[in-house]
């Protein structure tokens, strides 16, 4: 069966199999587990935010509340949450283009009720700016669950509005703060029905190293001031030409030292004894943990990077991107640049990135910025979150009222819609009304993807398709994920599926 929808349909029928064998599972020798568990869900994303801010609440829930997280991803680089010792799955995000569009968010229904009918989890947190229609599906096969949405504000002015039409859909709405909050004009600004919250932050919870330790971890010399370039994909769109600006700034002065993110890069046109000064930083998670090796910071200015760096205390310049789609990242900079808390680029060509960059090499500069950032108080978001969650335990139900049976119809007509037109009528209707065209092939791959349980990055990152299931599992969530995966792709008729992962709990190949 091709249409995933179906498989979306059939996600109903899984709330009944949430008996106490699910709640049950993984329970110690003597029966006892945690009293609940929470799924953690992120959105793709273009950076490590929507997954920083969940491992932080994650790692306050098992702090604070007698919970277990799990982390639940369309994000490639879910990977890095397991270091915290989370436990994690990775879902495939249509950006992927690994099935048709309408297909996938009965794919996403599907794999959410499958992982919570597997868990028994009485809570799903979702970190995005717009909850798809798969996720939507979900909510409403499984009343039984609460649904919290946990929607960063500072929205450009005019964008995403649509999303806002999926509040009904939520039990509880979060808004974790924004040191630039008063200068917020989006869609967001001055709505009630969420819970405002302390900004979020992966940094408190990251253990955070001495300057010593850090610079030892990163093979950095200690005694030489230091600068972080953090530019990389996902925060500016042509991340070379600043990055480049800062670093040749900062060698400028003989005695600095520069740690990049994306040295490959950086490094082009330096001369060798200048480059021998940068520093590759070669998967580093949480930074935030190492932030006390740095004397000064460029970095753009996503709600992450602004909510470590700041309260870290790091003089920082702040090059805001003018592309991203939701964030805006340039009331943002501006706001905290007016306060005092870091410097501002311009923007984000070569001139403007160097101006800021010679502000910061001023010490009396980067002594008023970390004054100024040793005021700020520590993010508390994620223990307020954390608490937000304890107490929607004994959850009873969700109803849906007028205004969300109204919004699912709007959806599933427009869903209708789509599936009548099919992929390629969509997609030309789009363009015809100058918009993009619909993600994904026009129809069902013929391939047999890679079943795992690992969370291998190379192979997330990869062409083929994966799907990976969660560690630990049931062969009963195994047989039901093979099962889901022959929905959503057309595997050749001489590869018919490995059940040895259903069978045995390891997947081909594995001892």
């Amino acid at each position: 069966m091709s249409d995933a929808s179906a498989a979306g349909d059939r996600t109903a029928g899984d709330s009944t199999t949430r008996d106490s064998t699910a709640r049950g599972a993984d329970s110690g020798a003597d029966g006892r587990g945690p009293a609940r568990r929470i799924v953690l869900a992120t959105s793709n994303g273009t950076g490590m935010g929507h997954l920083a801010r969940q491992a932080a609440v994650a790692l306050a829930l098992q702090d604070t509340v007698d919970a277990e997280p799990l982390v639940f991803s369309l994000s490639q680089a879910v990977h890095v949450v397991t270091r915290h010792g989370l436990r994690a799955e990775y879902c495939p995000s249509h950006h992927r283009n690994w099935m048709p569009h309408l297909s996938w968010h009965g794919y996403l229904a599907a794999r959410v009720g499958a992982l919570l009918a597997e868990t028994g989890a009485d809570t799903f947190v979702f970190d995005g700016v717009a909850p798809y229609l798969g996720l939507l599906r979900a909510r409403a096969a499984h009343p039984d669950v609460a649904f919290v949405w946990v929607r960063r504000g500072m929205w450009r002015p005019g964008a995403n509005r649509r999303a806002l039409a999926a509040e009904p859909f939520f039990d509880l709405v979060v808004e974790p703060g924004d040191l630039a909050a008063e200068a917020d004009r989006g869609a967001t600004a001055g709505r009630r029905n969420a819970v405002q919250v302390p900004p979020i932050s992966v940094w408190p919870r990251s253990r955070p190293l001495s300057r010593p330790e850090a610079a030892a971890a990163l093979g950095l010399d200690p005694d030489r001031p230091t600068a972080l370039v953090t530019l990389g994909a996902g925060s500016i769109n042509d991340a070379v030409t600043p990055a480049l600006a800062a670093i040749r700034t900062f060698l400028d002065r003989p005695e600095w030292q520069v740690a990049v993110t994306r040295a490959p890069l950086a490094r082009s046109g330096l001369p060798p004894a200048e480059a021998a000064r940068v520093h590759e930083l070669v998967d580093v998670y949480p930074l935030a943990r190492h932030l006390a090796a740095f004397d000064a910071a460029v970095s753009a200015a996503g709600y992450n990077a602004v909510h470590e760096l700041l309260p870290a205390g790091v003089p920082t310049v702040l090059v805001p991107n003018a592309a991203t789609a939701t964030d805006d990242q340039r009331t943002r900079s501006e706001a905290v640049a007016q306060a005092g808390l870091a410097v501002l680029a311009v923007d984000d060509t070569a001139p403007s990135v160097a101006a800021a960059c010679a502000r910061v090499l001023d010490p009396a500069v980067r002594a008023e910025l970390a004054a100024a950032c040793a005021r700020l108080p520590t993010p508390t978001g994620d223990l307020a979150t954390a608490e937000q969650l304890r107490n929607l335990a004994g959850f009873t139900g969700h109803r849906a009222g007028r205004a969300e049976r109204l919004r699912a119809f709007d959806l599933e007509a427009r869903a209708g819609v789509m599936r009548a037109l099919g992929p390629a009528g969509t997609s030309a209707v789009r363009r015809a009304l100058g918009r993009l065209p619909v993600p994904g092939p026009m129809r069902p791959l013929a391939v047999r993807p890679t079943v795992t349980d690992r969370l291998d990055p190379a192979q997330l990152r990869g062409d083929h398709p994966v799907e990976h299931v969660l560690a630990g599992s049931s062969p009963a969530y195994r047989a039901r994920r093979l099962a889901i995966a022959h929905d959503a792709y057309r595997w050749p008729a001489e590869a018919e599926p490995d059940d040895r992962l259903a069978r045995t709990g390891r997947p081909a190949g594995r001892a």
